[in-house]
């Protein structure tokens, strides 16, 4: 470890010089040295090293307004202007010695909580990476370990676009109105806004003596480097994937994706808002996928994952558990089409309920009223007449017709008070309507009812394709989301035919692949 951190304000770049500086920095720690930087960018999208720029970003409305750069540490994708603080970090550390990335995350954000204590603020570390002020957010750290070289970076918000952010990140997140707009600002907290005369270049020394000392190290100031200016990332339009899965994790969401050659694997990739991987990792993960059979995607990944990397809020067990997934997906495709398979989620609390299992145990489906006519009586509450005019009426009919409790979900609080009502009553196993996007930012509703579901998406004007999650939840959505009433009937027809050849229990199949 060297004795001396050298630290720089490179202020404002032009996002094409990011890329090169962050080289800079990490070839000057591979050299023995540890440089710490300061700086802002223009106008940019700057995303996480392992993101799909798809999900990660709204593409249409980016456009040409700006760039969009790619970072070397993972975390989520972030809207930046000249009112976010860049730190860049880079040092040696040798592997036999580095603390558990979690760890190591806590202690290098404590830094700028000290430095911001000095302002009166009490900030504190929420994991895997945030920093708050009274619960809300004022910046994020972002860890790479890479060899024997450790590079951290942190975003701290002097001021923040909310709008911006809003329409630049595809994140299920409120309305642009401006209740939404403010409902937004409720969970940011941007630093002027508590210490409106705060000075840059006082911070930045702040930190630098904090950070100097956390590392054992003393400080000294030098000039900043002159990074020359790259082309921005294109983001290349990687052919659809044949099959897909995702995984919710205390580290951020994992996806996989693979493309076919008849069941055989000739392409794979994840990404995500992933921490503290090496790329190098996720690419040899990729290629011991390369020819493997795809409904063994479980137990290949289980193989290949001798000695995981520490990763922040992802273990070994989750990747195989994404991998199996992505095989029950393949699965369900025969049972139904590709497309529809696509369509379906398996949400199994213990990961041991397979697909056909689920179904066959079902007991109650749970219907969105997003999905019902604007003009029906019926929108905003429980129950159906079935007048034989909207798909909803059809999955009453259908689910009622096979003795299931079908219920029309008209508030986030009905749908807790129902999942609860379940919870009580045992109920085995449910089918659910609702979009990714909801299961993605509620999932903890469904995690605390612990009971197995398959949930069928639904397309159309939804509240998040709309941005208006805020009146969804509160059941005063107007617009009309779609359910794919041929979909829901063949799942139903499945069902019948798997509760004709025998009658699983849910939760009695384990291991890799034990959703398959």
């Amino acid at each position: 470890m060297p004795a001396i951190l050298a630290w720089h304000d490179a202020h404002t770049l032009n996002p094409r010089q990011f890329e090169a500086y962050e080289e800079e920095l990490c070839t000057r720690a591979l050299g023995g040295e540890a440089v710490l930087g300061f700086l802002r960018l223009s106008r940019c999208a700057l995303m996480g090293a392992f993101e799909d720029h798809r999900r990660a970003l709204r593409l249409s409305y980016v456009g040409d307004r700006f760039p969009i750069i790619r970072r070397r540490t993972g975390g989520g994708s972030l809207s930046l202007d000249p009112g976010t603080l860049i730190l860049v970090l880079a040092f040696p550390s040798p592997r036999e010695s580095v603390k558990p990335l979690a760890e190591l995350m806590a202690d290098l954000c404590a830094p700028l909580l000290q430095a911001l204590g000095q302002y009166g603020l009490g900030a504190r570390f929420d994991a895997p990476n945030d920093m708050t002020v009274e619960g809300r957010k004022i910046g994020s750290g972002f860890l790479l370990r890479d060899g024997d070289v450790v590079v951290f970076e942190a975003a701290l918000a002097l001021s923040l676009d909310v709008e911006e952010l809003l329409k630049t990140l595809r994140l299920p997140l409120e309305k642009l109105s401006a209740t939404g707009i403010l409902a937004a600002r409720d969970r940011f907290a941007p630093l002027t806004a508590h210490v409106p005369d705060l000075k840059a270049a006082a911070l930045h020394s702040t930190i630098a003596t904090h950070m100097a000392q956390t590392l054992g190290l003393s400080s000294r100031r030098e000039r900043p480097p002159r990074p020359a200016a790259r082309s921005a990332t294109t983001s290349t339009e990687d052919p659809l994937p044949d099959v897909s899965a995702f995984l919710k994790t205390p580290g951020g969401v994992v996806y996989i994706d693979v493309c076919l050659d008849g069941a055989t694997v000739h392409r794979a990739q994840f990404t995500g808002s992933i921490h503290g991987a090496n790329p190098k990792t996720w690419a040899r993960l990729s290629d011991s996928l390369l020819g493997s059979d795809v409904a063994r995607l479980g137990a290949t990944l289980d193989r290949a994952l001798e000695g995981f990397p520490d990763m922040i809020g992802i273990d070994r067990a989750d990747i195989v558990y994404l991998g199996a997934l992505c095989a029950s997906r393949y699965a369900l495709s025969r049972h139904l089409d590709v497309f529809a398979a696509r369509q379906i989620t398996i949400f199994s609390p213990d990961r041991t309920a397979s697909a056909p299992d689920i179904l066959a145990a079902a007991e109650v489906v749970l219907l969105p009223y997003c999905a019902k006519p604007s003009w029906c009586k019926w929108r905003h509450r429980d129950g159906c007449s079935e007048c034989g005019f909207c798909a909803v009426g059809e999955a009453y009919h259908l689910g009622r017709q096979r003795g299931l409790q079908v219920v029309t979900i008209t508030a986030y609080e009905h749908l807790c008070a129902v999942l609860a009502d379940m919870k009580r009553r045992k109920v085995s196993a449910f089918l659910g309507v609702c979009c990714t996007d909801f299961f993605l930012k509620r999932d903890y509703a469904f995690v605390d009812a612990g009971i197995p579901a398959l949930f069928i998406d639904i397309g159309g004007d939804t509240c998040y394709t709309l941005r208006l999650e805020e009146a969804a939840y509160a059941g005063r959505f107007e617009a009309e989301a779609s359910l794919d009433a041929r979909l829901f009937a063949k799942v139903l027809h499945w069902r019948d035919r798997l509760r004709a050849d025998h009658e699983p229990e849910v939760g009695g199949v384990s291991g890799p692949n034990a959703i398959l």
